[in-house]
C-alpha cells in the first residue's frame, strides 16, 4: 500500500531548491553514519544515544521516530509533500535511501532518498483539515490521512479563476481585509477569546510593537502567554518582523506573526531556527482555517461580516456554505426571463485577474442560469479587497460549456479599465461572490455597488 509523507529539508524549506534540483529529499543527523548500517528501530535508538548524549527521553523518543520512518518506514514508490517555504508544496515519488558522506551541492544532509518529483501545489488549494495537519513542525510525518486529496492535487484538481473567489476560505480572506488595520486587530483579539484566551488589544499604534497579548490556563496548570504582531497587509512578511517580534517578546513567552498574506522563505527559516526561540507564523489560509474551526464560538458581526453559514459534513471545512444572496434560485429563474439585463458581474483574485482575464482573456466555471446564456454580452470584472472594485469590462465573443461541470466558459475581447471605478457603497453584501447580472448602461453610469443593485438587502 502506498504512503504519504511529508518532510522537511531544512527549516522553512532551507535546501528544498536545491532538493527539488538534484532529485532528492534528506533529513540531518549527519553524526549517525550510514544508515545501511543499522536493520531495526531499536539499533536506531543506540546509534542516536551513541552520537548525541544527553537528549531527554522524549527528544531521544521524537528522533528516533523521525529517523525510523525516513529509513525503515518510507517505501519506493510512497509520495512525498515538501514544503518549498514559499507557500508551496513540491509533490513526488520516493525512491531508494542513499548516504553521501560529502555532499557538496549546497545542501549539508547526508541520509537522502531520490525522488522524482511531479507537481507543485499551493497550500490556497488544500482543504483546511490538510492545512492543521502540515502545521506540525517535525521534520518527517504521516499524511496518510489525506491521501485521497493530495491524489487530487497531484491531479491538478483545483478551483478555477471564476470559482476561487467563491471558496469559503477565500471569502473569509477577503471579507477580513475589508477591516481597517485597528477592526483587524480587535477580531484578533475576539478570535483568541474564541479559542479559550484571555486577551486584549495593545494601545493602538499602526504596524508597531505588540498589537495582541493573549494568555490560555492551561488548566491551572500554566499559563500560556502569546504575544501576537498583526499585520494586514497584501505583500509577504519578510524576516525583518520575524527578529522584531522574537525580541519583543519576554522570557516564557510565545511569540506570533498573524497575516492575511504569506510569509518569505527567509521569514520561515528564521522563525524555525535551531536554538532560538520559535515563532510561530500564521498566514491568510492559517488564519481562515482557525476562523472555521472556532467559527460557533464568534460574535455575531463577525459571523455577518463573513456571509458564510455551517451545515453539517464531515471535513470542516465542507461544513461551511456561502450565503446565498440570490438565495432563491426558481424566483430568480423566473426573474432573469423577465428582467433587461446584457451584462455579468464576477469577483476576482488578483492572479486570476492577471492570468486568466487579462493574459487569456477568458473566464470560466461559472454557474449560469440557462434562460441567461443568450443575453450575456458583457463581462465585468470586480476586483476583491483591498481594491474592491469593477474596474474591467469586456466584451463576450463566446460561451460554452466547461468541461463536464455544468458551468461555462466565456471567451473575451475589447478589454478596457474603467474610467470611473465602481466601489463598495454603503450595503457591503451587494459584493459578487458568484455571478451578477445588470446592463452595460448601468455598468458605465454607476459610482458604486448600490447603483447596480440597490441599497437593501
Amino acid at each position: 500500500m502506498k504512503n504519504y509523507w511529508l518532510i522537511r529539508v531544512g527549516e522553512g524549506g532551507k535546501y528544498s531548491e536545491i532538493a527539488r534540483k538534484n532529485n532528492f529529499v534528506a533529513i540531518g543527523w549527519n553524526d549517525l553514519g550510514d544508515l545501511d548500517q543499522v536493520s531495526s528501530r531499536d539499533e536506531i535508538r543506540k546509534a542516536i544515544e551513541k552520537s548525541y548524549i544527553g537528549l531527554s527521553p522524549a527528544k531521544l523518543a521524537s528522533q528516533v521516530g523521525q529517523v525510523s520512518r525516513f529509513y525503515l518506514e518510507m517505501l519506493t514508490g510512497d509520495i512525498v509533500l515538501m514544503p518549498t517555504g514559499e507557500g508551496t508544496y513540491d509533490v513526488g515519488t520516493i525512491g531508494e535511501y542513499n548516504f553521501v558522506s560529502e555532499p557538496n551541492d549546497g545542501c549539508p544532509f547526508r541520509h537522502r532518498r531520490s525522488i522524482v518529483w511531479d507537481t507543485r501545489v499551493s497550500k490556497s488549494a488544500m482543504s483546511v483539515n490538510l492545512i492543521y495537519s502540515l502545521g506540525a513542525l517535525l521534520t518527517i510525518f504521516s499524511l496518510n490521512d489525506y491521501s485521497v486529496e493530495i491524489e487530487k492535487l497531484k491531479g491538478n484538481d483545483i478551483a478555477t479563476p471564476a470559482e476561487k473567489p467563491q471558496t469559503v476560505r477565500n471569502v473569509i480572506k477577503t471579507s477580513l481585509l475589508e477591516l481597517d488595520g485597528q477592526e483587524f486587530e480587535g477580531f484578533i483579539e475576539r478570535l483568541l477569546v474564541a479559542m479559550g484566551f484571555e486577551s486584549e488589544v495593545t494601545q493602538y499604534v499602526r504596524d508597531k510593537g505588540i498589537d495582541v497579548i493573549g494568555t490560555l490556563n492551561a488548566e491551572g496548570l500554566a499559563d500560556i502567554t502569546l504575544r501576537i504582531q498583526v499585520k494586514r497587509v497584501r505583500a509577504a512578511i519578510g524576516n525583518k518582523e520575524v527578529l522584531a517580534i522574537r525580541g519583543a517578546a519576554a522570557q516564557n513567552e510565545h511569540p506570533c506573526i498573524i497575516t492575511l498574506s504569506t510569509f518569505t522563505k527567509a521569514a520561515q527559516e528564521e522563525a524555525e531556527s535551531a536554538g532560538k526561540v520559535a515563532v510561530k507564523l500564521i498566514d491568510g489560509d492559517d488564519l481562515a482555517a482557525l476562523v472555521l474551526k472556532y467559527f460557533d464560538r464568534l460574535d455575531n458581526k463577525y459571523k455577518d461580516l463573513f456571509e458564510i453559514q455551517k451545515r453539517q459534513d464531515f471535513d470542516i471545512e465542507d461544513q461551511f456554505e456561502l450565503v446565498d444572496k440570490d438565495k432563491l434560485a426558481t424566483l430568480r429563474s423566473e426573474k432573469i426571463e423577465a428582467k433587461h439585463f446584457d451584462a455579468i458581474v464576477c469577483a476576482a483574485h488578483e492572479d486570476g485577474f492577471q492570468e486568466a482575464f487579462l493574459q487569456q482573456k477568458a473566464w470560466w466555471a461559472i454557474r449560469i442560469n440557462d434562460k441567461a446564456l443568450s443575453k450575456i454580452k458583457y463581462l465585468a470584472m470586480y476586483r476583491v479587497a483591498p481594491i474592491s472594485q469593477i474596474t474591467h469590462l469586456a466584451r463576450v465573443t463566446k460561451i460554452e460549456q466547461y468541461q463536464e461541470t455544468g458551468k461555462y466558459k466565456l471567451y473575451l475581447t475589447d478589454i478596457e479599465q474603467l474610467k470611473n471605478p465602481i466601489g463598495m457603497g454603503a450595503n457591503r453584501h451587494n459584493k459578487p461572490q458568484g455571478p451578477r447580472y445588470t446592463t452595460l448602461k448601468e455598468i458605465k453610469e454607476a459610482k458604486t455597488l448600490d447603483d447596480l443593485w440597490g441599497t437593501q438587502l
